[in-house]
């Protein structure tokens, strides 16, 4: 693990850094957090947060430090499991946790009811509509689905179960927010 220029770009924690794996990680820009949370900032408060692919658990652990109730961070990768074991013993107050999965695995041990969820893959992620269809066992009713992607690799819209709600680039990146479709073909609102 390495100290890095990764730091919280707000809430409880802001400025402080995190650690991070060693090797091939792209973390979520600084910027593009600030723009995730300026639009879930209002649906925080005491929220359940999936964060998949999560790296150093930034998203996940500054959704805590803004407000959230509870945080899933799902990780595949030895080293990435390390830095989130160390950043959530230290950012996690209690109401983190950490699991190891490779995704698009099922995740039978989740409950669904998750009120946020993040989604952050290699931009060159094989399976990331899968994951996508996958997640909709894990969304309340009412919940949001934010995927980060590559301005290159622009996503499908619809995907099964979701409706896209809006789009959002910053440089390379892009984050494309959905709703789930509920059986009458209506998103959720909220």
């Amino acid at each position: 693990m390495s100290r890095s220029g990764v730091r919280f770009a707000g809430g409880r924690h802001r400025g402080r850094r995190l650690e991070m794996p060693f090797g091939d990680v792209r973390p979520t820009e600084g910027r593009v957090r600030e723009a995730l949370f300026s639009v879930w900032q209002s649906h925080l408060e005491e929220a359940s947060v999936l964060d998949l692919f999560a790296g150093s658990g930034a998203v996940g652990l500054e959704a805590l430090g803004r407000g959230a109730g509870r945080a899933v961070l799902v990780e595949a990768s030895a080293r990435g499991l390390r830095a989130l074991q160390s950043n959530l013993r230290t950012f996690g107050e209690g109401r983190g946790e950490l699991l190891k999965r490779r995704l698009p695995a099922r995740l039978p041990e989740l409950e669904s009811g998750f009120d946020l969820i993040f989604a952050d893959p290699p931009y060159d992620f094989p399976r990331l509509e899968e994951v996508i269809v996958a997640a909709r066992d894990w969304i309340s009713a009412e919940g949001e689905l934010c995927v980060e992607h590559s301005r290159r690799r622009p996503l499908p819209e619809p995907i099964a179960g979701w409706r896209r709600r809006d789009l959002r680039c910053y440089g390379e990146s892009c984050l494309s927010f959905y709703r789930p479709v509920s059986e009458g073909g209506e998103a959720g609102t909220g």
